[in-house]
């Protein structure tokens, strides 16, 4: 019974404080020479891109490891060839659910890719496909060497909230204020500074629902004894 009652209070504690850890996002953005995924960017490596006249196509895809990917923002290196990128929206195909540009980049000969995919993916994917051109005059065997790099999205700085920063006080919506209003604002029971309110309020619940199977399971066997 006291087994029991042990595996009770682990799979509730299990339960209530899962759902509060958000799985973190891994994985990575790749180029590719085609829907097959065979040759890729992954893990740092290049590839060739063969010369397939008007047909010469690029893919971009994400290996998602954990987590939900929702943004992709990239820059694609077209080395050592004659291949190039027009920039027209013509000239590129986005999967289903994604929104965005890619884009010819303002200097040397590359690609800037900047997606977005409100349901976002969880696995490995083609999100796009984008179409190059090649001079006239390159021969069938001219290749391209592709090298991507994942660009840093541009995020506005998040406004301090319960924080004091060079010994300016802010408030829980982020404004500044006094050091009186600051207490206030940030440390009664109501608002806790820490933002800690609700994993303790579970623990606490946890607790409450253990003391009260082993005070159910020792009367029951009191019970049995009689």
């Amino acid at each position: 019974m006291k087994k029991i009652l042990g595996l009770t209070i682990i799979a509730f504690l299990v339960s209530v404080v899962m759902p509060l850890r958000a799985m973190a996002l891994s994985g990575e953005i790749f180029a590719s020479s085609g829907m097959s995924m065979t040759e890729t960017t992954e893990d740092g490596a290049t590839f060739s891109l063969k010369n397939g006249n008007e047909n010469t196509t690029l893919y971009i895809g994400a290996n998602v490891t954990s987590g939900t990917l929702n943004e992709i923002n990239a820059h694609v290196e077209l080395e050592n060839s004659s291949f190039t990128f027009s920039g027209e929206r013509s000239d590129y195909r986005l999967q289903s659910g994604w929104t965005g540009k890619i884009t010819k980049s303002e200097t040397g000969n590359g690609i800037d890719i900047s997606l977005t995919n409100e349901t976002g993916i969880t696995s490995r994917k083609i999100v796009a496909s984008i179409s190059l051109q090649v001079s006239e005059s390159a021969p069938s065997t001219d290749t391209c060497r592709i090298t991507l790099s994942q660009v840093a999205s541009e995020e506005e700085p998040a406004t301090p909230k319960c924080q004091i920063v060079d010994d300016t006080y802010y408030d829980a919506n982020g404004n500044e204020v006094s050091e009186e209003a600051y207490k206030a604002s940030c440390t009664t029971a109501e608002n806790p500074q820490t933002g800690s309110f609700l994993p303790y309020t579970l623990i606490i619940a946890g607790l409450a629902l253990a003391g009260w199977l082993y005070y159910v399971t020792k009367k029951n066997n009191k019970i049995y004894q009689v």
